[in-house]
């Protein structure tokens, strides 16, 4: 989304920051001198943490926001710039490429963008930040890498290990004095809440220090052992441990062995079983949850009895972290750790059987959420494959790179094909069915099903010669395998080709007989999907009255059974069309049902396409400032997108004169202030904007508002839906004048005059 002031995506320290505040003056200074700062220093020596509290730290002036970017879970280049424009809600459309999206968006935005972890990409890193701080001259960078992005401009700073104890130092006081040993008790205080340094263990707490040299991981991992381990025997250990180190240089590369052998140190004190569950959960690449640790990691040897005990153990001792997503706990691994443990999983000779057991299990999640996507946990199932993406990536890789392991590529692709479209990640999506597809081998319904999502992508990028090729193919497919749903599926994917290339004609012939044989199954995904193409067809071949029962047949299945994307399509297809039939008010009902699924979903671009028609309905209404208002929204938020919200050829009409109309009413230089103004507003901003009459109104009222029943809640989802009083009966199987009555008692108790500021009050109060 578009950023505004405040705004940024920094998480919360879970722990106490210790120390380091030499070098968050530092680096604040010069972040003030120069445009692009990286952070350089070896793995588990604090950069990350220092960029993040440098960046908290300097918040208040980035109006536009300061944003952190985890590199580390990814492996290649080509994903740097989309997984930057992720972090801003920036949806790749008709080709345009992340890194240009990003370079518009940023160009005229005061921003600190945080790059972490860039050295195993960053070459990409460096390209895409040189051309980031060209574009944008309000624009600075902090990279943490442990090398140089080595680009114009750039300044460095190396981030030492925390200070250590002089050996002299021995009384408690002296020795609290060091960041090393502050961080040691802080972290020791975690899991033993009543330590502290005295005369007994101070010596004890120095050398330990000492011996880590200081690196905040190494640290970390040796004080959470104090459960069961005093100081002195720690200290012990690690001096056996050691041992070697000491006969060697003890130049550069001697803190990097030094967190090695930390993290080697940890490993052994662990259980068998730990060791094993340890090693096995590094084949994850981002963050996890319980259930896929629960459907990856169990084996011969029955380590899945004791799997959520064995993971809080791991997470006691530093080795895995959790963390609070929502509702959801989650859990990952520091890359020193993850890469510590992938070697002890290789030396097992377990890899390949638990990276087979990653991809099994990511593409039962995949296929999972395809079979129930039609109904009413669809945000449930995006926020999932959100939080999961990092992993389909690697599961997709992993069957990709095996021989003879590609039709689970071809199923996870297809499963993929909404999710795509709504992440805005078509070019990468085309990336990995393109890898697939070219594998030679025999025709399969899979391999059909991830040629027409490849054709669909192509098609939405504008890419009709790729989209045409696709189409051919999925058609030789069918042919191949001889079956009615396949010859289906491909005259589907012959038919977006059509009405892309302007041939809605052909595309409504396709798309009937395609509709036709899924009815005849009775497969509710594909006539749904085939439904919402038909209607779409029969607006542009100029049948609005087709179009409207293709749209109303689509929001009768799609509403039945809970589902949000498309039933928003077809309520703004039905508004669009009541606009056109001179039948304002119930156009704008039908928009605002469709704008709030819309942002529901994070669909940017089907969020703009109703704001773009509510502002046609406002400048008819004679509302010429709250029409220049929504055209600045849908400005701002198309240029996030790369492609105009207006770009429908038989719409572009109807924006055009909407603009003329508000030019006319306000004059330029107002309409001009109105616009610019609002082409700042963020999704969530712009939709409570556009869902009130009066945008002070419902915050007023909802300030004031008593509170709703269950059921009155529930009235107010379905008004907010934009549905009418007879439909709100037939969901909720009451009587039509009971569903009356139910609107008319939330009217009253909330004190508003119609039902669009029902809409809005729920848009901004956003649940129960």
């Amino acid at each position: 989304m578009p950023s505004r002031a405040g705004q940024g995506n920094l998480p919360h320290e879970l722990t106490s920051f210790v120390g380091r505040r030499a070098e968050v003056q530092a680096a604040k200074r010069e972040l003030g001198r120069a445009r692009l700062l990286t952070l350089t220093g070896t793995g588990g020596v604090g950069k990350t943490r220092l960029a993040v509290r440098v960046a908290s730290a300097l918040r208040r002036a980035f109006p536009d926001g300061v944003w952190l970017v985890g590199l580390d879970q990814i492996r290649d280049e080509t994903l740097v710039p989309q997984t930057v424009a992720a972090v801003f809600g920036l949806h790749e459309r008709h080709g345009r490429p992340p890194a240009a999206l990003l370079a518009d968006h940023l160009a005229a935005r005061q921003a600190l963008l945080v790059l972490d972890n860039c050295e195993h990409v960053v070459a990409a890193v460096a390209k895409l930040a040189e051309l980031l701080l060209r574009a944008g001259p309000g624009l600075r960078i902090l990279a943490t890498s442990r090398e140089a992005l080595e680009i114009g401009g750039e300044r460095l700073q190396a981030v030492p290990p925390l200070a250590t104890p002089d050996p002299e130092q021995a009384s408690p006081g002296e020795l609290a004095l060091s960041e090393s040993v502050a961080l040691f008790v802080d972290r020791a205080r975690s899991v033993l809440p009543g330590f502290s340094l005295t005369g007994d263990n101070a010596a004890a707490v120095g050398q330990i220090c000492r011996r880590l040299d200081g690196v905040p991981l190494a640290i970390e991992l040796v004080a959470a052992r104090l459960r069961v381990l005093s100081p002195d025997q720690i200290n012990d250990r690690l001096r056996d441990r050691f041992a070697l180190l000491t006969r060697g240089n003890r130049a550069a590369a001697a803190r990097h062995q030094t967190l090695r052998d930390c993290i080697g140190w940890s490993f052994d004190l662990g259980t068998r079983s730990e060791q094993r569950l340890w090693a096995r959960v590094s084949v994850f690449a981002g963050g996890f949850e319980m259930d896929a640790v629960e459907a990856v990691c169990d084996g011969p040897d029955e380590v899945e009895d004791g799997l959520p005990d064995l993971i809080a153990a791991l997470v006691t001792k530093s080795v895995v972290i959790a963390e609070e997503h929502g509702a959801v706990v989650r859990y990952r691994l520091l890359d020193s750790v993850r890469t510590y443990g992938l070697e002890r999983l290789r030396e097992a000779g377990e890899e390949p059987r638990v990276r087979r057991r990653h991809r099994d299990w990511y593409e039962r999640l995949a296929l999972a959420a395809e079979a129930d996507w039609i109904g009413p946990r669809q945000v449930e199932w995006l926020d999932r494959l959100d939080r999961a993406y990092p992993e389909i990536r690697a599961a997709l890789g992993f069957s990709l790179g095996t021989p003879d392991e590609i039709e689970p590529a071809f199923r996870i692709g297809a499963a993929l094909h909404a999710y795509w479209l709504i992440a805005g990640l078509a070019s990468e999506g085309r990336r990995w069915l393109g890898q697939a597809l070219a594998t030679p081998g025999p025709p399969t319904v899979d391999r059909l099903k991830a040629t027409y999502t490849a054709t669909i992508l192509a098609g939405v990028q504008g890419d009709l010669p790729a989209a045409g090729t696709m189409a051919r193919q999925a058609r030789r497919l069918a042919g191949e395998l001889g079956d009615p749903r396949s010859a289906a599926i491909a005259a589907l994917a012959a038919g977006a080709v059509a009405v892309h290339s302007g041939d809605p004609v052909e595309a409504e012939v396709l798309d009937r007989a395609a509709l036709d044989v899924f009815r005849a199954h009775n497969d509710v995904y594909w006539t749904v999907m085939t439904l919402a193409g038909l209607a779409m067809t029969k607006g542009f071949r100029g049948d609005p009255a087709g179009a409207a029962e293709a749209y109303e047949d689509l929001l009768s299945i799609t509403r039945e059974r809970g589902e949000i994307r498309l039933q928003s399509l077809a309520l703004w297809g039905l508004g669009v069309g009541l606009w056109a039939r001179g039948e304002p008010d119930e156009a704008a009902r039908r928009l605002t049902g469709s704008l709030r699924l819309r942002s529901r979903m994070r669909d940017t671009f089907g969020a703009a396409l109703c704001l773009d028609a509510l502002a046609w309905i406002a400048g008819h209404r004679g509302q010429a400032h709250r029409a220049a208002t929504l055209l600045g929204v849908v400005d701002g938020l198309s240029r996030t997108m790369g492609a105009p919200a207006g770009s429908y050829p038989d719409l572009r009409a109807y924006h055009d004169d909407c603009v003329q109309r508000c030019r006319a009413a306000l004059g330029e230089q107002a309409f001009h202030q109105a616009f610019v103004r609002a082409a700042g507003m963020d999704l969530q901003k712009a939709v409570g904007y556009a869902l009130s009459e009066d945008a002070a109104r419902p915050r007023r009222a909802a300030a004031a508002t008593p509170e709703v029943t269950r059921r009155e809640w529930q009235i107010c989802e379905l008004v907010a839906e934009g549905l009418s009083n007879k439909e709100i009966a037939a969901r909720l199987v009451i009587s039509q004048r009971t569903a009356e009555s139910h609107v008319q008692n939330v009217l009253n108790k909330l004190g508003f005059a119609n039902r669009s500021l029902i809409a809005a009050w729920v848009a901004q109060r956003g649940g129960p």
